[in-house]
């Protein structure tokens, strides 16, 4: 057991005790007030003072000493306490005037509540011994005639009741003490279990910092790794057309003489357009500005502003009426285009097919895009979502990581579909409300 777990078992047995102390006092200031309260009663009947009440006030001092000190010095102070209480039972005959076995039958609690306060083995023994030398030396005073008290009962029956009294609590203290040590074994093992579970979570506490820092680090290290691959891809992709573009520019003649370098020149700035495009999008992938959209508008618009080649076959499936969903309009365009024109990519040069549907769902809606190109290998269908993953030759690879993204930041998953020599599906399905909390979200006031 560690230092930590043994200090938390010995604060807890000590609230634990203190408790029970408390609990202890004020049911004897309880008892002590009802006791002053009949003596007060007595008093205004009979016009006649009572010892007994100091005897009771000073009983009511001790027991506030005692609730004052038991926290400093909880056992030694309540064995003194207890002592004390069993002298003043002995002063009570004083004041009473007589020999009385009131205060010989209290000693029973006495001596039980002990055991009950401080729970250890011995503790309550100890008590006992003591309690019952202090009144056995009292009743050795009485019976020499040292204590000038008369007796209400002959000697030797005193003598009898007193030895009896005595087995009696001999027997209560073995029991009390049985009790005591199942107490004390009970309490101690909740108390290591207690502590080995904060010791536990203690552990598992300093392990979720690690993790964390450890997770810190990597995703440093993965960011640091990011930014070197973006580099080194946008240093290869960009450098081809940045090459030709130099190529050209060193004979300017040939613009003149050959309009078709002027085509080709075009070309490579849109290619390289196109990559830095695709980095802009990726990094505003940030947060969603949720409106109610149309995506067979969205689609409408899209095939506007793309170009179908005459070799390509377009087929369109959609329902005449087809639901709005809540989602960020400018995201779901980017789905819609990247999908598209990567199926426009799968189908060149030789031309094809490709089949566009929509379909509502109870939960929101599906959009699918099919390609009769040549289809995509097994062993790359598990990477073509990853960042600067792909096999053209003019590409950042970022339009299926950044359709998946969009996707999954409104809640909702995409799947896909491919055989080699019979092309590709992509399925999108985008809930009516997006429900994730991954990103953050905000709400256009148009709503």
């Amino acid at each position: 057991m560690t230092t930590p777990s043994q200090a938390f078992i010995q604060e807890s047995e000590k609230a634990a005790m203190l408790s029970r102390a408390h609990v202890y006092v004020m049911v004897r200031l309880g008892v002590d007030g009802a006791l002053l309260l009949l003596l007060a009663l007595q008093f205004l009947v009979g016009r006649a003072f009572s010892p007994a009440f100091i005897v009771i006030l000073a009983d009511m001092l001790n027991l506030i000493i005692y609730r004052m000190i038991v926290r400093r010095w909880p056992t030694a102070s309540t064995y003194l306490h207890l002592i004390i209480s069993a002298s003043l039972l002995i002063v009570f005959d004083f004041a009473w005037g007589a020999v009385t076995f009131i205060p010989w039958f209290l000693t029973i609690p006495l001596c039980i509540v002990g055991g009950l306060i401080v729970v250890r083995a011995g503790f309550n023994g100890l008590v006992t011994l003591t309690i019952l030398t202090i009144f056995g030396v009292y009743l050795g005073l009485i019976y020499l005639g040292r204590v000038p008290l008369p007796l209400a009962i002959p000697s030797d029956i005193l003598l009898s009741m007193s030895g009896a009294l005595a087995v009696v609590l001999l027997i209560i203290n073995l029991v009390t003490e049985s009790l005591v040590v199942y107490l004390y074994q009970t309490e101690e093992s909740q108390l290591q279990t207690r502590a080995q579970l904060l010791y536990t979570l203690q552990e598992l506490e300093q392990l979720r910092n690690r993790l964390y820092q450890v997770e810190n680090r990597a995703r440093r290290m993965e960011r640091l790794s990011t930014v070197g691959q973006i580099a080194e891809h946008l240093s290869r992709s960009l450098r081809e057309p940045l090459e030709e573009i130099e190529s050209i520019l060193r004979t300017p003649e040939r613009i003149v003489q050959n309009p078709a370098v002027i085509k080709g020149l075009h070309h490579q700035v849109q290619a390289a357009l196109r990559m830095t495009d695709g980095l802009k999008e990726y990094a505003r992938l940030t947060e969603l500005h949720i409106d109610t959209v149309n995506l067979d508008d969205i689609l409408a618009e899209e095939l506007a502003r793309t170009r179908i080649p005459d070799n390509v076959k377009l087929t369109i499936h959609q329902p005449p009426v087809f639901p709005p969903i809540q989602a960020d309009a400018e995201k779901i365009r980017l789905v819609v285009h990247h999908l598209l024109h990567n199926a426009l990519q799968a189908v060149q040069p030789e031309g094809g097919e490709i089949v566009i549907r929509l379909q509502p769902r109870p939960d929101g809606v599906a959009f699918t895009i099919s390609d009769s190109g040549p289809g995509i290998p097994p062993e790359q269908l598990q990477l073509i979502f990853e960042p600067l993953y792909t096999t053209q030759t003019q590409s950042f690879g970022l339009g299926l990581a950044i359709v998946q993204r969009v996707v999954e930041m409104h809640g909702g998953y995409i799947e896909v579909e491919s055989e080699e020599g019979k092309g590709a599906t992509f399925t999108v399905f985008l809930p009516r409300v997006p429900e994730s909390d991954s990103t953050i979200t905000t709400v256009d006031a148009t709503l």
